[in-house]
């Protein structure tokens, strides 16, 4: 699923047409556009509980897939929102490119 959602953001913005050094860095800078949009929603689903338990595993500074599964572990639906954001951000590009090419 994140890849064809990827490659319809590479398609559509036309990073495809970059040199390979300059689609990884756009592609990392779309990433990080969608992890906020991610993290905001993820924390907003929380518990309490879980967001003082999401502090101290931040502070501990794990690598990504430590983050991925607690946050499959408390927001079920994580997996939807990651889909969700990296799509709204798909379409929210495609809307500027298409008015940037009137």
């Amino acid at each position: 699923m994140f890849d064809t959602i990827n490659n319809n953001i590479i398609t559509t913005l036309g990073i495809d047409k970059l040199p390979a050094d300059q689609q990884k860095e756009a592609m990392e800078r779309l990433g990080a556009i969608v992890y906020q949009e991610v993290m905001l929603r993820a924390i907003d689903a929380m518990t309490d509980e879980q967001k003082d338990e999401f502090e101290k595993l931040i502070e501990k500074d794990p690598d990504p897939e430590t983050m991925f599964t607690f946050l499959s572990e408390k927001v079920p639906n994580i997996a939807a929102i990651v889909a969700e954001e990296a799509e709204k951000l798909r379409t929210d590009s495609a809307d500027i490119m298409n008015e940037i090419g009137k």
